[in-house]
């Protein structure tokens, strides 16, 4: 199964038909349909390996953006094309009130795996956003050389980001062990805010931003940061036809760097796909996951005995879970929810 947000037949028709499940809305959310797949795999050998979710729901529009920073009044050039300040003298681009935060949201998937058939906590909780986890997925270290840290997993699901991992005993989801795929993008100061970096060529001139999508997203290994003299906006949001490419009035910079992520926030997989008004979202975890560091106290030539990590929940074939999925359109408010489903790893 790779997990690169397209449900193939040849795939998915292994999971039998689809169960659709209502989801209600709340905040303000609405009502619709959920398509719902899982399986279960393993290896030649025999040994348990993974479990793969397919989410398909209708969306009228794909929303990337999570509070991206709009230029409200920096005009590099007039209308006869002359500049309107000198950058060796003037630094209108860090004046905190030439911009602001924009109150735009992703779009954002929140899974719930409860501990039994009960829904008791503690509970597993993994979180996707369109914009702050998606688009961190491996860069080619043949493609794009100099790539290093951020070529993890190309050759295992090559199109496959991370959800970020949490975790909730019953008093709402904490963030597990490990760095999450995403930072701030911004200083803020008493009378506004700047951005901090913007879309770089890094190692290439051929392509910005190495790969990533430079519309959403600053990819944070190869992020520039915002000089007085970055007259070239990397994200043109102007007339395409036009040949001016500076800040204007209205442009934006994405508000969080996209990274990798650390430690148990390498356990969820994910990449989602928007076409013709439905997202497809497919996700993967290992059916346990175990502390990678392990025991330090054990020689390095002895072998070490891998322990599940403490805030991962282990799914044992055979045994019955309760799971509640939450999709918000472009909000952290304004949701749809399905009831407690049952969820039931069937043993081979």
């Amino acid at each position: 199964m790779l997990v690169d947000g397209r449900a193939t037949p040849i795939e998915w028709n292994a999971t039998g038909e689809p169960n659709y499940v209502l989801l209600h809305g709340f905040g303000g959310g609405g009502d619709f349909i959920l398509g719902i797949r899982s399986l279960w795999t393993y290896d030649r050998f025999g040994t348990q390996q993974g479990i793969y979710f397919l989410l398909q729901w209708p969306d009228p529009s794909a929303n990337y953006l999570d509070r991206p920073i709009i230029n409200d009044k920096v005009d590099v050039f007039d209308d006869q094309g002359n500049p309107t300040f000198d950058c060796n003298t003037s630094d209108p681009l860090h004046d905190p009130t030439a911009w602001h935060r924009s109150s735009i949201r992703e779009d954002q998937v929140v899974v719930e795996i409860f501990s039994d058939s009960l829904g008791s906590f503690p509970a597993d909780n993994w979180r996707w956003g369109a914009g702050t986890t998606d688009p961190v997925f491996p860069t080619s270290a043949v493609e794009f050389v100099g790539a290093t840290e951020d070529t993890i997993g190309a050759t295992s699901h090559p199109a496959a980001g991370f959800m970020e991992d949490r975790f909730d005993l019953g008093g709402g989801p904490v963030d597990d062990v490990g760095r999450v795929t995403y930072h701030d993008n911004f200083t803020l100061y008493p009378n506004g805010i700047v951005p901090d970096s913007i879309a770089s060529k890094g190692t290439r001139d051929s392509r910005l931003n190495r790969g990533k999508p430079t519309a959403y997203t600053v990819w944070g290994y190869v992020a520039k940061p915002l000089e007085p003299c970055d007259l070239q906006n990397p994200i043109r949001v102007d007339d395409t036809s036009a040949r001016d490419r500076s800040w204007n009035p209205g442009d934006y910079v994405p508000g969080v760097i996209a990274r990798f992520p650390t430690l148990s926030q390498f356990d969820v997989l994910a990449r989602g796909t928007w076409a013709s008004g439905k997202w497809n979202l497919e996700i993967r975890r290992d059916l346990t996951t175990y502390d990678k560091r392990g025991d330090p106290h054990v020689p390095p030539d002895q072998p070490q005995f891998w322990v599940p990590w403490p805030d991962d929940l282990p799914l044992v074939p055979g045994r019955h879970y309760i799971m509640r999925v939450t999709v918000y359109d472009a909000s952290v408010t304004k949701g749809s929810r399905t009831t407690m489903l049952p969820l039931y790893l069937r043993p081979r």
